[in-house]
């Protein structure tokens, strides 16, 4: 895979072939942007862009299968083919260095940041440059932030830095000051509807439609083929803290951060649904008859208030909450706003 196959970054794209066409490539860069909208991968493309070995006469930057369709920035890419791109493909290659939160608590530990520091001082082993990722960079704990800092302020010269994060804003200012910032965007409906057709054709044009909707312009969540499941499970387990808050509904920390945002998307129908009566304006149109339940005789104005409220817990989260607290919380939230809901029925 190449820059040319991600699809819908096409200003992304630009500034980043413009930094290798120019030769100044920052040396720290921020991904920022929804989750599963093309940010790794794009990150992963475009450090073998940058660690590309191709010779020059083989068409370095020309990587199609007709090359002359290929012009200006859009030139600009890796070959796919040679012995970098295929070890940052499996993840083998000395110069590219991956991070992500590790263990129980999700997050990046200043062990992680410290042995980062460590390989960031030696010159690349191969490629051009010593690039390091750092995936869902807003993990980064206290400790591990404060030893990136110094990273991004003494950086070595043939290095870059490329932080990923859904949530930049969790990230430390200084941090992101220091860092180039990158936007990804969601793709529009319609476009999304197409290019699931086109990769999915099994599907009906209606589910495309709601894959489409359910996945808020993000290619990478669309093809889930269990999208549709996870939703509709969100769903059960919002009607059982409504009703009890007894059971535990959570296995781990990830399922219950993945609920909190499914919760918005819901609350953003109740709210839609109650305010305009409208199925064709919903995320979730087809649940129609169980979102007009859950509204029935609650104001809009305490829903709004409800989201807000989970929209808090949601940014604790990364807090460590007790997960049995929070879920007793929760329920209280859920019940004091919607108490009048046939839902509990």
């Amino acid at each position: 895979m190449a820059l040319k196959d991600i699809i819908g970054q096409q200003r992304a794209l630009d500034i980043l072939r413009g930094c290798i066409a120019r030769n100044r490539v920052p040396h720290a860069l921020l991904f920022a942007g929804d989750e599963g909208i093309g940010k790794r991968l794009t990150a992963v493309n475009f450090s073998k862009a940058l660690n590309c070995i191709k010779e020059e006469g083989d068409d370095l930057f020309a990587i199609n299968e007709d090359p002359s369709a290929l012009t200006g920035l859009d030139a600009i890419d890796n070959c796919g083919v040679c012995a970098s791109c295929r070890k940052i493909d499996k993840g083998n290659h000395p110069d590219v260095i991956m991070i992500a939160p590790e263990g129980d608590g999700g997050q990046i530990t200043v062990s992680v940041i410290r042995e980062l520091e460590g390989s960031l001082s030696y010159k690349p082993f191969e490629g051009k440059w010593k690039i390091a990722i750092v995936d869902n960079a807003d993990r980064l704990n206290q400790s591990a932030a404060n030893a990136f800092l110094q990273t991004l302020e003494e950086p070595s010269p043939e290095s870059i830095l490329i932080l990923i994060s859904s949530r930049p804003d969790r990230l430390l200012p200084t941090i992101r000051s220091r860092c180039q910032r990158i936007n990804f965007s969601p793709l529009p409906i319609d476009t999304m509807s197409a290019l699931i057709d086109e990769k999915a054709g099994e599907f009906d044009k209606e589910k495309s439609l709601l894959l489409s909707r359910l996945s808020g312009g993000r290619l990478g969540y669309a093809l889930n083929e269990e999208l549709i499941d996870q939703r509709d499970r969100s769903f059960d387990v919002l009607i059982k803290l409504l009703r009890t808050r007894e059971e535990d509904l959570w296995d781990s920390r990830d399922e219950m951060e993945a609920w909190f945002d499914w919760c918005q998307m819901w609350l953003r129908d109740l709210a839609v649904y109650r305010a305009t009566g409208r199925a064709d304006f919903l995320i979730n149109s087809d649940k129609e008859k169980e979102i007009e339940s859950i509204i029935s005789g609650t104001d809009l104005k305490d829903i709004l208030k409800l989201a807000r409220e989970m929209y808090h817990v949601r940014g604790k989260l990364n807090f460590n909450l007790n997960k049995q607290l929070t879920l007793n919380y929760t329920s209280l939230l859920l019940k004091k706003s919607l108490h009048k809901s046939k839902a509990y029925n």
